[in-house]
């Protein structure tokens, strides 16, 4: 079992979205002038096990638009393919492709992928809502049209302290577990490594392990108390296994994975 983390490009984040203010105050803080921080990362992951290579995440394209709060530093060359090249791989090796929501620097560079993008049934329906296609229109940020997403059902039960999860692969050692919050249908990807570790590939799930331990929902989460009760959940998970915890946009992620450093 071997993960790899893919970087395409960064993103430089106001200060009002990574540490909102409460009610309606935070949705305005991401609109008004304000202090931005230094620029984090904009991570996807390549998993390899037993001759199968999954990809969580495709990461964020050069045509990307900026934010009110989020202005993105990504080149051609920091898209997908490359990031793939940088480990040995490409897009024509991937078994499986697996998005944790469908937010564009998540979900962009599935432009570059052959296979079928899945994605839960959740995340689907939110994003295809009359709310999520008013929000992508906004946002200047529709999904790929030649994207072949396909919804999956998390049927396969509870797994640890999350109440869903499907199995990815058939020894169940990478597993899709439900974490809404951040968007109605995030997912987050436990991996359970060679040594027994459970690396949570966390999305949005959080921006950062800083927020994960603060229980602080973010400014765009459409249901602040079920954000926190996933956050909870994560934290109640790293309790009773030992769980590595990776966001995307964290700076010390790729730290932690080579380190594995527990919650």
């Amino acid at each position: 079992m071997r993960i790899h983390a893919l970087q395409t490009g960064t993103a430089e984040l106001k200060q009002a979205f990574l540490h909102p203010r409460r009610g309606l105050a935070g949705r305005l803080g991401l609109l008004l002038p304000g202090a931005w921080v230094p620029s984090v990362p904009i991570h996807a992951w390549l998993i390899e096990h037993e001759g199968r290579r999954i990809l969580v995440d495709t990461g964020e394209t050069a045509t990307v638009k900026d934010l009110p709060f989020a202005r993105y530093n990504v080149a051609a060359g920091d898209e997908l393919p490359h990031a793939l090249a940088q480990v040995g791989a490409s897009a024509d090796d991937l078994d499986t492709v697996v998005v944790t929501h469908l937010h564009s620097d998540h979900a962009d560079g599935a432009v570059h992928v052959n296979a079928p993008v899945l994605v839960s049934e959740a995340e689907w329906r939110a994003a295809n809502s009359l709310v999520g296609r008013a929000a992508q229109r906004v946002s200047r940020a529709p999904l790929p049209t030649q994207v072949d997403f396909r919804p999956i059902a998390l049927d396969d039960g509870p797994f640890g302290t999350f109440a869903a999860n499907r199995r990815l692969t058939d020894d169940g050692r990478v597993r899709a577990v439900f974490t809404p919050g951040h968007t109605p249908g995030h997912i987050s990807i436990i991996v359970i490594d060679d040594d027994g570790h459970h690396v949570l590939l966390g999305g949005d799930a959080t921006d950062s392990l800083e927020q994960l331990h603060s229980r602080r929902p973010d400014a765009v989460a459409p249901n602040p108390r079920l954000h926190v009760e996933t956050i909870d959940r994560i934290l109640a998970h790293g309790r009773q296994n030992p769980t590595v915890y990776l966001p995307s946009h964290d700076r010390q992620s790729v730290a932690r994975l080579e380190a594995r450093t527990l919650l």
